[in-house]
């Protein structure tokens, strides 16, 4: 008798239990609530998976704002992050415990993004693009970079500015090659004056403008021409092919080479150039550098404008 109202007990449990899981269509509701009251803005939920570990069961989705439907931001992992439904269990089923997303990643990167992109148009003019990854905790308290930036440190925080920054232009001599040497070294010292330079792992790429003139841009040959061979041949080869569209550049709206330069997929950039790499150079904070132990890279306090050196000079190959 007593092994019946054991196993009656453990049916009605398994029972109760089934008829009170969270649903997909729940934790989707759950979620496009939240993220509409959180940012005051709708958010595309895309494919949306139940994960659990030994702790915790939760649903995982991607997600990323509904205005960038239609645009290269919808298909760009920069622009995406995760959605999460936390379910907390009872004797009588599941119930939504917490709702949660890193978004606010996104936004922080952004924010870095824009709060450099003036200087940096005066360094290099127009034709820059900032991709920086800010490695904050997933909760950041003020999605704003600078406040971040200094409320982290002052709490003994070390945020880390990662990333890219992409110029296009033209290094086309010893001549060319020294002013962005100087360019850069001059950034460097604005990251300093900001306070910003303390834990940083930056790269400089210098790529050609003419990529985004209408003839290449619209020139399937060409373009394939620069893929097939743009790693390989010779900068001599390269720009006699790039040669082939400088009056075609002369006439492109300037607006529009802005627009094809900031529409570059920002997560998989290093695709988007055909190999062109004319400079290129890392910078490393000495901070970032004794965080990470790195034994056999050279500290640099970047003092003066031969600490910039180049581990690319494709311009003369």
């Amino acid at each position: 008798m007593k092994s019946f109202f054991k196993y009656s007990l453990l049916i009605i449990v398994l029972l109760f239990t089934s008829c009170g899981r969270v649903t997909e269509q729940e934790a989707r509701k759950a979620l496009s609530e939240h993220l509409k009251t959180r940012y005051n803005e709708e958010f595309n939920i895309g494919l949306i998976g139940r994960r659990s570990d030994d702790r915790d069961t939760w649903y995982q989705a991607k997600i990323y704002p509904k205005k960038y439907e239609g645009t290269t931001r919808e298909y760009d992992e920069y622009y995406h992050r995760n959605g999460n439904v936390n379910i907390k269990k009872g004797i009588f089923g599941e119930s939504i415990d917490y709702v949660g997303d890193t978004y606010r990643i996104v936004l922080m990167n952004e924010s870095a993004n824009k709060f450099y992109l003036p200087k940096l148009k005066e360094l290099f003019g127009e034709n820059v693009l900032p991709v920086l990854d800010i490695n904050i905790a997933e909760l950041s308290i003020y999605p704003e970079f600078l406040t971040e930036m200094k409320e982290r440190m002052k709490a003994g925080g070390h945020p880390q500015i990662k990333g890219g920054i992409y110029i296009f232009g033209r290094v086309e001599s010893d001549e060319d090659r020294e002013w962005y040497r100087k360019q850069i070294y001059e950034f460097v010292q604005f990251m300093k004056e900001t306070g910003t330079f303390e834990y940083v792992d930056i790269e400089f790429i210098i790529s050609d403008d003419r990529i985004f003139s209408d003839e290449f841009y619209t020139n399937e040959k060409l373009q394939s021409e620069m893929k097939e061979y743009g790693n390989y041949i010779d900068s001599k080869g390269r720009k006699n092919i790039l040669n082939k569209v400088n009056k075609s550049y002369e006439i492109t709206n300037k607006n529009r080479v802005l627009e094809r330069i900031n529409n570059l997929n920002k997560s998989n950039i290093d695709s988007e150039f055909y190999g062109i790499y004319w400079l290129v150079t890392k910078i490393y904070s000495p901070k970032y550098i004794e965080s990470k132990g790195w034994k056999d890279e050279k500290i640099k306090q970047y003092n003066k404008v031969s600490d910039i050196e180049f581990s690319v000079e494709g311009y003369n190959e």
